[in-house]
């Protein structure tokens, strides 16, 4: 009886120390290892094992919810942002999930809308909000503690490591087994992980600043209006990589400008300044890499001659869309190869056949002769769609410098 009794003892001893010592880093390692797990029994034990109602539904609610008590047990941590700055961060927050499905309705636009895979019964959509929502609490609640427990003096390097755990345990565990060096693979990571990084390092910015309120508010506004919209977009993957990842960073340039101007604050700019040309170098680089590989039907081209005056001018820039030869016709301004490296853009103004090969007279609006070879429709590598006047001048200069 002594004995037991003294391991009692001894046990709420160290459970005192414990909890007092609010410095601990049992108590980061406690919510990883609980993350880390909650991640592998829904990947691999509750959905695949279990099953049914009590796998999908019970036990993912009942273990978010022992997690989100875990956090209250814990000692709170201090946001970042001021607190007058709340209710500011909470509709910046608004905001931004709004640009989200902007450019969700954006990529409909383009590649059309397709029925929705989710459950619209009321049952349904109560029943996932319920399951979801109680996740979505739990790993924002999470997110805002680790973020504010160790990187308000480091915000960029916390964005980034936080950004990508976080990244990692809401993305499902088959995409991550299902990577290889292949096509499929490369569309995971265009239209699924980018997107899902970006939207991260939003989300934790947002609870660096604000805590665990604004967080669930961007990402529960997007999922909401995501599983209560009977239609989704059903766009390529390029153009889900683009307005995927377009989004969250309007959303984090907005957040940081809004803030930085209502809340005063100049100290610490050049860091947060930095995560952002980081993020918009990085866009341009994908949409370098996308242009030279002919992702985009659409692509820009700088004017280099005055063939096409008055219509096209030097300097201006116009937007080809790739078409198939067969479908040009008269009065459509194409894109061709001509002699050896050169391409030129010219009016069709005739169209004729020869062996069974379609063919097409060209002339510059300017040139006072057609020219001389015909183009054969298999030569046409696009049409003039747009034209952008002057927004080429600052490649000519570059180009007559470096001459």
């Amino acid at each position: 009886m002594s004995l037991y009794g003294y391991g009692g003892s001894e046990i709420y001893s160290q459970l005192r120390s414990l909890l007092a010592d609010r410095k601990s880093a049992r108590y980061t390692w406690i919510l990883l290892i609980l993350l880390v797990l909650a991640y592998i029994l829904n990947n691999r034990i509750f959905g695949p094992q279990v099953g049914g109602y009590l796998g999908n539904y019970i036990l993912p609610i009942l273990m978010w919810s022992l997690i989100i008590g875990v956090i209250y047990l814990i000692p709170r941590v201090k946001k970042r942002g001021k607190p007058r700055m709340s209710k500011t961060l909470r509709w910046l927050a608004l905001i931004c999930a709004f640009i989200n499905v902007l450019g969700m309705m954006l990529q409909g636009a383009i590649g059309g809308f397709g029925k929705s895979p989710y459950d619209h019964s009321w049952i349904g959509l109560l029943t996932n909000i319920a399951t979801l929502g109680i996740g979505l609490i739990g790993i924002e609640l999470a997110r805002a503690w680790l973020i504010n427990r160790y990187f308000t003096r480091q915000p960029v390097l916390g964005l980034t490591i936080v950004a990508i755990f976080f990244t990692i345990i809401t993305t499902p565990l088959n995409k991550w087994t299902g990577i290889s060096f292949n096509l499929m693979s490369a569309q995971f990571v265009g239209s699924d992980l980018c997107p899902a990084v970006g939207q991260s390092v939003l989300t934790t910015y947002l609870a660096s600043l604000g805590g665990p309120i604004p967080a669930v508010l961007y990402r529960g506004t997007i999922i909401l209006l995501e599983r209560l919209s009977p239609v989704l977009p059903n766009s390529n993957w390029a153009s889900q990589t683009l307005l995927g990842i377009l989004a969250p960073i309007i959303g984090i340039i907005l957040v940081r400008q809004i803030y930085s101007e209502e809340a005063r604050e100049n100290k610490g700019r050049t860091r947060e300044e930095g995560i952002v040309s980081w993020l918009l170098t990085g866009l341009a680089s994908i949409l370098i890499i996308w242009f030279a590989m002919g992702v985009f039907t659409y692509a820009p081209r700088v004017i280099l001659s005055g063939s096409m005056e008055p219509d096209i001018k030097i300097g201006d820039v116009v937007i080809i869309h790739k078409i198939e030869g067969k479908n040009a016709q008269v009065g459509d301004v194409i894109l061709f190869p001509y002699q050896k490296d050169m391409k030129v853009t010219h009016r069709i103004i005739t169209v004729s056949e020869e062996q069974g090969t379609k063919l097409f007279t060209t002339k510059g609006d300017a040139n006072p002769e057609p020219d001389v070879d015909l183009v054969p429709a298999d030569n046409v590598q696009g049409k003039v769609v747009t034209i952008i006047p002057k927004m080429g001048w600052l490649t000519l200069v570059f180009r007559d410098a470096v001459k």
